[in-house]
């Protein structure tokens, strides 16, 4: 029997992932995000998390007060 496997989904050249404190009605909440992203030859560390700190911001606005408590970039491959 054969699988009909799909061919595998182009993802960027790095994965990353943020965790963010923010304060709401209820009180404090943890959220997260992640993805995977190219960035520029040129960028640092710092510019990538920047860049990708506005860009989720921009589609979760109610985060543009919290707090950043974590932030990791890696290769992505295993």
């Amino acid at each position: 029997m054969t699988e009909n496997v799909d061919a595998p989904i182009e993802q960027g050249s790095h994965f990353w992932h943020m965790s963010f404190l923010t304060h709401n009605a209820i009180g404090l909440s943890a959220e997260e995000r992640n993805g995977h992203w190219t960035p520029s030859p040129e960028m640092s560390r710092f510019d990538a998390m920047t860049e990708i700190r506005r860009q989720v911001v921009e589609t979760n606005p109610y985060l543009v007060n919290a707090v950043m408590i974590s932030f990791d970039m890696q290769p992505n491959r295993i």
